[in-house]
């Protein structure tokens, strides 16, 4: 009798044992492969207007990740109106849907033109608000701190105070854009960042606002990314489909990026 109770004493504390260490390690593998899955891209959604859409800054700023083989994928979405404000984008509902409905690692946000020159409370009050839903669903704000008009560069000193201010305010990021493309011009008058209308970015414009954004989601320098800027309208995994904008010279490609990588570093 006693020899039958040691027998299912011991098999019984085996047992126990073998449930609880299976109890212990269970919730770590499942954190890992969590981490895993949360690894495998970037997720950014891009709430703003035409200087978001024209030359489709989302996707240039994808294709530098795939020129660089980033490991982790850059996925983007834009909310995105012709000459909307944060404030018409708060009021129209869609862009906090978005945000609400799908996990991001960043939110740019993305002021009218110029709104932080004539009405910087009212930017910084959507912007709050804004910021506070991105928080609730923790992501990270980046304001995208636009350019001055092509006729009137006084204002970008206004209009990079206005963004840094709230950003400071908010602990969010900055994608200096603005302060790029007025180095840049002041390195190398030959660079056209404009459209022909004096305000919308050029193709090689977009292309300095994507190696911004670039280098603040992966945190790393853009100095060697392609120099290759391609149209979105005709992208396809064939490069010969799409139609390519602008190739850039390795001397104005390096102009760029190491001047971008200064920037980003000093903000």
């Amino acid at each position: 009798m006693n020899d039958t109770f040691k027998i299912v004493f011991w098999l019984g504390l085996v047992l126990f044992l073998m449930i609880a260490l299976f109890k212990m390690t269970s919730p770590q593998v499942e954190a890992n492969s969590l981490q895993v899955t949360d690894q495998q891209s970037i997720r950014v959604l891009f709430i703003g207007n035409s200087y978001t859409y024209v030359n489709d800054l989302p996707w240039l700023t994808q294709q530098l990740a795939v020129s660089a083989k980033e490991t982790r994928t850059l996925e983007t979405e834009m909310v995105v109106v012709g000459g909307a404000s944060l404030k018409n984008h708060w009021k129209r509902g869609e862009a906090l849907r978005l945000l609400k409905a799908k996990r991001w690692d960043y939110v740019v946000l993305q002021e009218q033109s110029t709104l932080p020159i004539t009405n910087p409370k009212e930017m910084s009050k959507y912007a709050s608000l804004f910021d506070t839903e991105i928080k609730r669903v923790n992501s990270q704000t980046v304001f995208y701190l636009t350019w001055a008009r092509q006729n009137q560069p006084e204002t970008q000193e206004i209009l990079t105070d206005s963004y840094m201010r709230i950003a400071k305010e908010l602990k969010a990021k900055v994608a200096p854009v603005g302060i790029a493309w007025q180095k840049i011009q002041e390195a190398n008058l030959k660079l056209n960042l404009y459209n022909s209308d004096q305000s919308h970015p050029s193709p090689i414009g977009s292309y300095v606002a994507s190696c911004v954004f670039y280098s603040i989601f992966y945190k790393v320098s853009p100095v060697g990314l392609s120099r290759r800027i391609y149209s979105s309208q005709f992208s396809t995994p064939q490069e010969g489909n799409r139609i390519e904008l602008e190739n850039l010279s390795e001397t104005d490609a390096e102009i760029i990026q190491k001047l971008v990588e200064y920037i980003v570093r000093k903000i």
